[in-house]
């Protein structure tokens, strides 16, 4: 009978020990399969992390689609930063390309010269500037899809110095914003391309609106469909600066402008139009406070200086934009 009760004892503590060792493979087993779960759930965001796709490149090819008319709120885009200034009526403003402003409401911690890459979330032209809000990116890259600005290939052979059809004059008969849509149509009536921009007009006065369109329109016959719209509450006070001489020395043209108010609006800006048997031949567009730093009271005088190499013209025109 002992003999029984210790071949019992026997085989219980076999099959405990068994139940055990199988609980515990078991046991490991989850621990397995929970941890490749979240080594596949880490491996799947840290792809869709490094999968963010720049659109734009560079400040140039973003800033030549939104002259095009194109729609880019939500697009990723890498520029090179320039001026930062704190203290805008915009909040936060980085400067880059030509016209346009990132703007924040936080620090960005960004500074010039730096890289930055953002995702776009509203863009607005004001003024004949893009004002675009956005949020940082990390982890973006360039790929065969992402847009960048070529420059023009050169050439040894001779060229001549007349520019590019790009613009379209207006005369104002009141004050007034104008929002502009321009169409390029081609000898057959067919459209060729599609721009937009927004100017101020005074009235009396002339104005022009720049467009920018892909491939050829040289020949192409220019319309612009313009509609008045109120100023902007960035737009200042008219006939606030004048033009009193300019002189051109080397390949730099120096232009002196007089204050007349008391205060020049922040996005106040002259606009050149160069003229060469009264053809339009160059344009040119600068902020004044990007060029000039002594404008700061009414009587104020100060000199700007514009690169003008290679520009054949006989007379400028000037036009002041609030």
């Amino acid at each position: 009978m002992n003999k029984l009760n210790n071949i019992k004892r026997s085989l219980f503590a076999l099959v405990m020990c068994l139940s055990l060792t199988l609980c515990g493979c078991g046991s490991n087993e989850q621990k397995e399969d929970a941890a490749a779960s979240s080594a596949e759930t880490q491996q799947s965001e840290d792809v869709s992390a490094e999968e963010v796709m720049i659109d734009y490149g560079d400040a140039e090819s973003f800033e030549a689609a939104l002259n095009e008319g194109k729609k880019l709120e939500g697009k990723v885009v890498r520029f090179i930063a320039g001026e930062f200034h704190p203290q805008s009526k915009l909040g936060y403003n980085v400067w880059a390309g030509e016209h346009l402003n990132f703007v924040s409401s936080r620090n960005p911690d960004i500074k010039e010269g730096d890289t930055v890459t953002v995702k776009t979330t509203t863009i607005e032209n004001m003024a004949g500037s893009w004002v675009i809000n956005y949020e940082k990116v990390e982890n973006a890259v360039i790929t065969d899809d992402t847009v960048t600005y070529s420059k023009p290939k050169e050439t040894t052979a001779a060229t001549t110095t007349a520019k590019p059809k790009t613009t379209a004059t207006t005369t104002a008969k009141k004050d007034v914003s104008v929002s502009a849509m321009l169409l390029a149509y081609g000898a057959d009536g067919n459209v060729m391309g599609k721009s937009f921009d927004d100017i101020v007009l005074t009235a009396g006065q002339n104005n022009f609106f720049r467009y920018s369109f892909e491939g050829d329109i040289s020949s192409a016959n220019i319309q612009a469909n313009a509609q008045a719209k109120k100023d902007s509450f960035m737009t200042g006070e008219r006939n606030a600066v004048e033009m009193v001489q300019y002189n051109q020395t080397g390949d730099d043209l120096y232009i002196t402008f007089k204050q007349n108010v008391d205060e020049i609006d922040y996005f106040a800006k002259f606009k050149l139009l160069f003229y060469k048997d009264d053809k339009i031949v160059d344009t040119e567009d600068e902020y004044f406070s990007t060029c000039v730093e002594n404008l700061n009271g009414n009587g104020a005088t100060d000199v700007a200086k514009i690169w003008a190499y290679g520009t054949d013209y006989d007379r400028i025109e000037y036009i002041f934009e609030p």
